[in-house]
């Protein structure tokens, strides 16, 4: 007969349409708004996790590359010992390095800042005219980086932090003298040309910005001896395969590489907390979205006990009566999943937008609940609700396999 495999869901679509009594449509909404909480919940979570994961990584490789290259040293000394960028393979062919997306020079001085009332210690990071300044457009208060690439004057401007600038109660374009730890000790008089804030306290209590120049000049350094070199990758997912590329066909033998996972280990340890926390989360919630379903399945069933043993009575199959509220409670599932998602990606969109939701930075170092949509893990949620929500439904139904046509109808 035409159109008899489409039967079981002509008949659980009629059903569905034809919920009279007022309980069977309670719960009916009941399950489905069980998987719309369920998905939005776990849309949301993922969502969430992701937006502090970017948020806060972006914020740290501003400070620092995804790895950075230096003289192999037992000294224990603060001051770097000089890498020669003429004689160093990685930098000489950065062009031309698989996956890379920028290599530039840095050195690190450290110093005292002294205002009228306050002294503070300080950590002047330079860095070289390869650096790409426009990567701190979100997170300057006020002022701007110096011009990297203007060497005569660049030297004399630093960029210090929101935290820095309070405590020496400094603002954009006030002078400070920096004096500089070295045998003898130096003093220079800066002018503050930006200030920054990025609510990790490990830099913005210590990290300030400028010229490598200067750096150069207070260690007496020629134009080509660095501290180091830091390297953007394209794809930080690759970061291992890439470092270890890189490791091996470019890094000299008296130079150490070392990835940012190494040297900021915490950061990546309270990711990973985070990320485990969040499948922790999602067993719970599908656990109890598909228990609920499940539920109310079997309500339904027992509800249509009759009209079951009345199809059977006309001949219809044990499978042709499951696969009718398998359908059913798919049908609840599917509308679950997509109230579930409209409301986890339109609350996520508002708060990208608005910044509905604010945080404390100095403890989750973003000022907002962030959101990050990555559409493969919306797509597998969705895909893990469905189908176990589908497997689950077979418990229930298998009911209808016992049910006897005379019993059910002399029931009714």
């Amino acid at each position: 007969m035409k159109g008899t495999s489409n039967l079981p869901y002509f008949i659980s679509k009629r059903l569905s349409a034809h919920r009279n009594n007022s309980f069977t449509k309670l719960i009916s909404k009941i399950a489905i708004g069980s998987v719309a909480l369920g998905v939005g919940a776990l849309i949301l979570a993922f969502s969430i996790f992701y937006g502090f994961k970017e948020g806060i990584e972006d914020k740290l490789f501003l400070h620092v590359g995804h790895m950075n290259v230096e003289k192999f040293t037992m000294n224990r000394s603060k001051e770097e010992p000089p890498v020669n960028v003429n004689n160093s393979d990685l930098y000489l062919k950065k062009d031309s390095l698989p996956k890379v997306k920028n290599v530039y020079n840095y050195a690190h001085k450290w110093g005292l800042l002294k205002s009228n009332d306050e002294v503070s210690g300080i950590l002047i990071k330079g860095l070289s005219k390869d650096y790409d300044i426009s990567r701190w457009e979100n997170d300057m208060v006020s002022g701007k980086f110096p011009d990297l690439e203007s060497l005569k004057n660049g030297s004399k401007y630093i960029v210090i932090s929101q935290v820095m600038a309070k405590k020496m109660n400094l603002n954009v374009g006030d002078d400070i003298i920096v004096y500089f730890i070295q045998q003898p000790p130096k003093a220079r008089k800066m002018k503050v040309s930006g200030i920054y804030n990025t609510g990790l306290e490990d830099f913005d209590e210590l990290v300030a910005y400028g010229d490598i120049n200067l750096v150069r000049r207070l260690n007496s350094w020629g134009d080509s001896l660095v501290g180091g070199m830091e390297i953007l990758i394209d794809n930080f997912d690759e970061l291992d395969a890439v470092g270890e590329e890189i490791d091996e066909n470019f890094v000299d033998v008296h130079l150490i590489m070392r990835s940012v996972k190494d040297k900021y280990a915490h950061f990546f340890d309270w990711f990973q907390m985070l990320y485990n926390n969040v499948w922790i989360f999602l067993i719970v919630i599908i656990s109890v979205a598909i228990f609920n379903v499940i539920s109310i399945m079997l309500i339904l069933i027992m509800e249509r006990t009759a009209m079951i043993g009345t199809f059977k009575a006309l001949g219809a199959t044990n499978n042709l009566l499951q696969k009718i509220f398998i359908y059913d409670g798919i049908r609840m599932a599917v509308k679950g999943m997509i109230i579930g998602n409209l409301i986890s990606l339109g609350f996520g969109v508002l708060q990208l937008n608005f910044k509905l939701i604010p945080l404390e930075a100095s403890t989750y170092y973003l000022d907002y609940v962030p959101f990050s949509f990555h559409w493969d893990t919306i797509l597998f949620v969705n895909l893990t609700v469905i189908l176990l929500t589908s497997v689950g439904l077979l418990i229930p139904t298998s009911i209808v396999l016992g049910i006897s046509p005379i019993k059910s109808i002399k029931f009714n």
